[in-house]
């Protein structure tokens, strides 16, 4: 863990609070409330309200759901503070709990105190009861009294069994409080006034005599637990508090001033347990901090309290000050974000939100105080900018880890350009406009806005954005490269194309970071619109079975799993894999090989000591077809391999297995994948279980049927081996896919999946894969697949692919760098692809030394290796990272050969090899463009 930076030293300016870069103003004037527009006051807001029939509508809305609660309260003070969950007979000070369970108290207060919530996992049998079904003031030793989400009756049930109920039924009616105080800010209706700070008053009463709660077990729990909450980041009642005392500040002021003392106290202790719980560094943090820099600003200046802790001292201790659990803004981003790439090491979900919590926090800042706290933060416009990295051609994010598919949020682009138009930034403002066109239709997004900006939340908060329409939409390809490697994450994004339909993209990810998942070398695969092989996502809680057993065990993967025995510690992984080769190179916008990428990752699998590689490449073969390459070893490095299974889910309803020939293969039942037999409890969540034991090629193609859209279809190849057993299984559906993508019936089913077993080693007989994705209007380009060898090198691959449009792809693979020869072809190297067309050849060197065909050969200068591309016949091209010396047949016999490349010239060396004529260049490392050889006059 990085060693925690502590900043004690603090210097006074005129007028500023100054520590690290983060300056807050030594007396903070502006009046209450603070969480809304600086902008808004109650005259503009009745203006706009007497100006616009759907300003008016929306104030109504807002009153008309509180009116009731109004004439209620008139009727009976208490009907709806006595629905609190509080201790209304024990008056407890004192909660202990179980490690996550709720389990006792102690103390007695003079007043009635908040209820702690029952367990730290949201998942319960139990609803959430309506208001007017909670009994009022409950407080029974049989517990709370709620329905049954299976059989619908009420019941007791102790509050261990309640999920979040309490904390959720506070939070209602406390949201009840802050919607009566907007409205008697805008409209001046003190009944409105009176109920909310009647539910204010009986809650925070509560909260002061509360302490923090012990946990009995004294584990992690004690670390992170909230005054109300299991979790520090779970305190959502903060918001409602906060807000309800910002809207009512100087109603309080008039009718409640003895008290304010109390609710202040309460707040702070809020602030204070948040501070000193949680995890410094990581998505908590912010969670964090942005509760605390809530309350902040609804307190008065540190002058104004004796303890001296006030609006300053929490922004201080939040931006500039780091203690154990809380570490200052400055110190968590330097550590959580790759300073280099802007990514956050999270899984891509929980880091997409990290960024779009920073900009919300800078707007709070920027719109109560007036500061720019964004040009303290550098790195998080950076953060936002690489935030297409993480997205497929259909513009869903991936899903790595316990994150799952959807569009990518506009609002921390939309953030960076309000903070540009506030601080005269245009060079800001041009660029995420730009970014936010290139996201998403322009006609819509502003359409969007301005549907919005009648709202309430748009009249209190005014923070409509005026997007520049003089601006173009950015381009793609500067922002979605070919190829990403994110090392914090272990994350490896390849893409070649960026059209919705025809672009091809595998996604690559091991085991590093928070949120992460025990999956080896995991990959996701698209085609056709969609995420057709997908990640699984976090199952149903983290605190359920099915995410400890499945959802983040290699078996939920599309990875190989080692003797059924691979699993290691998830959420918090420190297992990451080693980037051997990449193709393009990460974020190469130009001057590469379009048709080809390629990468080799090495992993270590620590639970079973066994060695990983795999080998990936997207060949495009033409605008609308390619396919993918899948090499897969793996092997113990005790030699005690059992068996390795090779797994892939693909979405879709149909999943046909058949040889190579088409013939549907007779699998039959069978109960192998269980832990019965040893392996992992993640196989036991596979069903439909039937295999089939086959040393010849195999297909599977997995069929996808969306009502009102062409079938879909994914094409797989795989090679056959000695000791090999096929499985046609179902897996537990994705639940990375949620809403997005596909129709909940589909994403709902559970997946067909591919189960490969290769007893023994599987590195000499590897998992070799083809993938092409398909539909009816576009069949599948591939002819056939074959494999060849070469004697001196067990774990060497060589595949032959033939393709119905004219042309054969020769794929060269090996763990170990040597030559490797068939027909007229050599590879010395550990990757390489020879295409051969109608009108082209191309030598595609991935990694290695020299790559040679018909006469023409590549070979790297130098003792490493590099990569290198040639295309030769009615075309001549050229690119190499390192210095190469290129040969070809010699056309001319005498004379200067020249190379020519651009306007400069190279003179060739001629020789004899073989008894022919050749010609020899030295190259120097350059981008992929035209060349020409010619005999110089």
């Amino acid at each position: 863990m990085k060693k925690i930076v502590f900043f004690i030293c603090i210097y006074l300016f005129t007028n500023y609070i100054v520590n690290a870069q983060f300056l807050f103003p030594k007396e903070i004037d502006r009046e209450h409330p603070r969480l809304i527009s600086p902008k808004v006051n109650k005259e503009n807001i009745l203006q706009k309200i007497e100006a616009s029939d759907d300003a008016k509508k929306a104030f109504e809305t807002l009153k008309s759901k509180v009116e009731k609660y109004v004439i209620q309260f008139k009727k009976n003070p208490e009907w709806l503070s006595s629905r609190f969950q509080m201790y209304w007979k024990s008056h407890a000070t004192e909660v202990y709990v179980k490690g996550e369970y709720y389990s006792h108290t102690e103390g007695k207060a003079p007043v009635p105190t908040v209820r702690f919530t029952g367990q730290r996992d949201y998942v319960t049998d139990y609803k959430t009861p309506k208001l007017e079904d909670v009994k009022p003031y409950l407080e029974d030793k049989r517990g709370l009294y709620l329905e049954n989400k299976k059989t619908n009756t009420w019941e007791w049930v102790d509050p261990s069994k309640t999920g979040r109920v309490i904390e959720n039924t506070n939070e209602n009616i406390m949201r009840i409080a802050r919607d009566a105080a907007q409205v008697y800010f805008i409209g001046g209706d003190e009944d409105y006034a009176k109920l909310a700070t009647h539910l204010f008053d009986v809650y925070m009463h509560g909260l002061y005599y509360r302490n923090e709660p012990i946990d009995l077990k004294k584990g992690n729990v004690q670390n992170v637990i909230g005054l109300t909450s299991f979790q520090v980041i779970k305190e959502n009642i903060v918001d409602e508090l906060a807000e309800t005392f910002d809207f009512l500040y100087d109603f309080l002021q008039n009718h409640k001033k003895e008290q304010i003392p109390i609710y202040t106290t309460s707040l702070k202790k809020l602030a204070e347990i948040i501070i000193k719980n949680g995890v410094p560094d990581n998505n908590w943090n912010l969670h964090q901090a942005n509760k605390v820099i809530e309350i902040a600003l609804v307190l008065d200046n540190n002058k104004d309290y004796e303890d001296g802790k006030g609006c300053q001292y929490y922004l201080n201790r939040v931006f500039n000050e780091s203690e154990a659990r809380q570490w200052s803004v400055n110190d968590v981003l330097a550590y959580g974000y790759d300073q280099n790439n802007g990514i956050w090491n999270e899984s891509s979900s929980y880091a997409l939100s990290v960024a779009k919590g920073f900009t919300e926090l800078a707007m709070v800042i920027q719109e109560s105080l007036g500061i720019d706290v964004i040009k303290g933060m550098p790195i998080i416009p950076q953060a936002v900018t690489i935030m297409p990295q993480y997205l497929y051609p259909n513009k869903n994010i991936v899903a790595f880890g316990d994150s799952h598919y959807g569009p990518l949020e506009i609002e921390p682009f939309l953030d960076l350009v309000k903070n540009a138009q506030r601080f005269n930034k245009r060079q800001q403002e041009e660029k995420y406009t730009s970014l936010i066109y290139m996201l998403t239709n322009k006609d819509k997004i502003i359409k969007d806005i301005k549907g919005n900006e009648n709202t309430i939340m748009r009249l209190l908060y005014d923070d409509e954005v005026k997007l520049d329409t003089s601006i173009q939409p950015a381009n793609e390809a500067d922002y979605m490269t070919n190829t990403f490697y994110a090392p914090n994450v272990s994350w490896v994004a390849m893409r070649n194309g960026l059209d919705a339909k025809h672009g091809l993209m595998v996604s690559q990810v091991g085991s590093l970071g928070n949120h992460a998942h025990s999956n080896g070398i995991a990959m996701e695969l698209y085609g056709k619109g969609y995420v057709l092989g997908p990640e699984g996502g976090r199952g149903s809680s983290y605190f359920q079975p099915d995410y400890r057993q499945y959802y983040s065990q290699f078996p939920a993967h599309n990875t190989v799993s080692v003797n059924g025995k691979s699993e290691y510690n998830k959420m918090r992984s420190y297992y990451a894999f080693e980037v051997n080769a990449l193709y393009p190179a990460s974020e190469q916008k130009t001057g590469y090989y379009p048709n080809i990428n390629f990468s080799d990752l090495y992993f270590h699998e620590p639970s079973t000591n066994s060695d990983q590689n795999r080998t990936m490449s997207i060949v495009r073969t033409g605008e609308k077809s390619g396919y993918y390459i899948d090499i897969f070893r793996s092997k113990t490095r005790e030699i005690n391999d059992k068996y390795h299974d090779y797994f892939y889910h693909n979405l879709g309803q149909e999943f046909i297995l058949s040889d190579s020939e088409n013939k549907i293969l007779n699998v039959q039942p069978s109960a192998k994948l269980t832990s019965k037999l040893g392996n992992i409890e993640a196989y036991d969540y596979i069903t439909d279980e039937t295999s089939v034991k086959t040393d010849k090629d195999i297909k599977a193609t997995f069929n996808l049927s969306i009502e009102g859209k062409e079938s879909i279809s994914m094409n797989l190849w795989m090679n056959g081996n000695e000791n090999r057993e096929i499985f046609k299984v179902k897996s537990p559906r994705s639940e990375a896919l949620r809403d997005a993508m596909v129709p909940k019936k589909v994403a709902m089913a559970l997946q067909p999946t591919l189960v490969v077993r290769q007893k023994g080693e599987a590195w000499n007989n590897p998992f070799i894969a083809i993938y092409e994705p398909s539909t009816r209007s576009e069949p599948s380009t591939l002819k056939s697949i074959k494999t060849f060898n070469t004697d001196n090198n067990n774990s060497f691959v060589g595949l032959k692919i033939e393709s119905l449009l004219d042309r054969i792809d020769y794929v060269f693979s090996s763990d170990k760098s040597d030559s490797y020869n068939y027909e007229d072809m050599l590879l010395n190297g550990t990757f390489g692809i020879v295409t051969q067309e109608k009108r082209n050849t191309t030598l595609f060197l991935g990694k290695g030394k020299k790559i040679e065909k018909s006469g023409y050969t590549l070979e790297i200068l130098g003792k490493k290796s590099g990569t290198a591309i040639l295309v030769f016949g009615e075309q001549l091209q050229l690119s190499c990272n390192t210095s190469v010396l290129l040969t070809v047949p010699d056309s001319f016999k005498k004379g200067d050969v020249i190379l020519k490349i651009g306007f400069k010239e190279l003179k060739g060396s001629r020789k004899k090899v073989n008894g022919k004529f050749v010609v020899s260049f030295k190259v120097q490392p350059m981008d992929y463009r035209d060349i020409s050889i010619e005999l110089k006059k």
